[in-house]
């Protein structure tokens, strides 16, 4: 196994310029476990918290547009990190999203009417803008300059491909918004979705980076014949959907490779095809919690990215792009819905109270899990760990070399940042470039080559 570090350091911040080598417990077959502190450390999001403190840094999504559909539509609650919200659209279109409980007396805003670009507490009538300011008081004395003075929490947004993202840090460290490729492309040619899933954002995340895991959680038992599989597509160049199903399906331990960039790290799942070539699927991860998995060019761009909630519940998000044309109707009702994966109220047909509809028939005869669907089939192995994962007792191996280096990475940013360091901001002239990959090359050829940024032949500089 090797782990790459050799990187140009020119084209990289200071930050993410350290190189990466892998505990000798690991390369000796170990487990590499965390502490209960550091366990507690990369869980824990709530306000004050140092992973809290460290995602609140940068833009995250809160809620979708459709949400709040129209000015002066109804409110809508929001949980996000820990805090309780209400978000509206004001009469000139604007998203605020403001503190749950009034000012004054702590009454839910929810219950509030959103009128004449406000939303008014419907306790005593105080009215509160997209800013917070509070712009009616009708209760007080009209002489009465109390309601400037008194000011609610408001967090600032933006809205873009159909999703509202929230900047829940200090003012003065906000960062501009996120410059994705996707972004540069038109609302109609971008889909937001997301799943409520029920345990800790962390085994989410580190399920989306665990490159070997799709050899067999998500496998369908039909496909091992692979009868129809070998369309010659295993030659250096993109691999059919059907070829790239059959490696992973035969070729079920992966090494895996890491390197740092300018945007955060990147890995790639190397399987060695059937005539000698090395598979690559490039997993790209932008700091701090956006994955972008590997795809094959005629596939949509995307990235997903795992948003707590709270310390046990976390929403599962996942943007797409077209880059040649909108999504149609019957596309995004399609992936509205899931597939059919959830019923009429958004709410997933399968979930930790009906285990999943496990189904043991199946997973003797059609399926590894006997769980249908890709997102089921990692909502419940993730579920199962518990609300929150005891990683004191991982027995971690050669193939958890992604899951050990990203939460090396988190640590030392919530620590740095306890200690008055700010965190890594990724490049927005690299962002913008950035995918995923997915490609045979030949035996000898050196991954790093390839697929680091969009519209380049070659990747980053070795």
């Amino acid at each position: 196994m090797i782990v790459s570090t050799r990187i140009d350091n020119a084209h990289i911040s200071d930050y993410f310029a350290r190189s990466f080598v892998a505990d000798n417990a690991l390369l000796f077959g170990e487990g590499v476990m965390l502490t209960h502190e550091d366990n507690e450390l990369l869980c824990r999001v709530g306000p004050g918290t140092p992973m809290g403190n460290l995602f609140r840094r940068y833009w995250i999504p809160a809620l979708l547009s459709d949400e709040i559909p129209e000015p002066d539509s109804p409110p809508v609650r929001v949980k996000l990190l820990g805090e309780e919200m209400v978000a509206f659209r004001d009469t000139n279109g604007n998203v605020g999203l403001l503190d749950n409980n009034c000012p004054h007396r702590r009454a839910s805003l929810f219950f509030g009417r959103n009128e004449e670009c406000g939303l008014r507490c419907v306790y005593h009538g105080w009215k509160f803008d997209v800013n917070g300011d509070c712009v009616d008081m009708p209760s007080e004395p009209a002489e009465s300059n109390f309601k400037e003075k008194v000011k609610i929490t408001a967090y600032p947004t933006v809205e873009r491909g159909g999703a509202v993202f929230a900047y829940m840090g200090p003012r003065e460290k906000q960062p501009p918004f996120w410059n994705f490729e996707m972004f540069t492309l038109a609302d109609n040619h971008i889909f937001a979705g997301r799943t409520r899933a029920y345990c800790n954002y962390m085994q989410a995340i580190e399920g989306n980076i665990d490159s070997s895991h799709i050899s067999y959680l998500h496998r369908n038992l039909a496909d091992l014949k692979m009868t129809d599989f070998d369309d010659g597509t295993d030659v250096p160049g993109f691999p059919s959907a059907k070829m790239s199903t059959k490696i992973r399906g035969t070729s079920r331990t992966p090494s895996l490779e890491l390197q740092e960039t300018p945007y955060g790290w990147r890995y790639a799942g190397i399987r060695i095809t059937a005539n000698g070539h090395q598979h690559l699927r490039i997993t790209t991860n932008v700091f701090p919690i956006f994955n972008m998995v590997s795809r094959l060019p005629d596939q949509d761009i995307g990235f997903s990215l795992f948003v707590p909630l709270d310390d046990e519940n976390h929403w599962r998000w996942n943007f797409s792009g077209k880059l040649d044309r909108p999504y149609t109707t019957e596309e995004r009702e399609t992936r509205t819905s899931q597939r059919g994966e959830l019923d009429e109220n958004g709410k997933p047909l399968r979930g930790p109270w009906n285990d999943y509809l496990l189904d043991r028939e199946a997973q003797r005869t059609v399926s590894y899990s006997g769980v249908t669907g890709v997102q089921a089939q990692d909502m419940a192995v993730q579920d199962s760990m518990g609300i929150i994962a005891d990683r004191t007792e991982e027995h971690l191996g050669t193939t958890d070399q992604a899951v050990i280096h990203n939460r090396k990475v988190l640590l030392k940013a919530a620590r740095d940042l306890m200690e008055g360091i700010d965190p890594p901001m990724p490049d927005p002239s690299i962002v913008v470039k950035v995918r995923s990959h997915e490609e045979i090359i030949p035996g000898d050829a050196d991954w790093r080559l390839y697929g680091a940024y969009a519209g380049e032949d070659a990747g980053i500089k070795v």
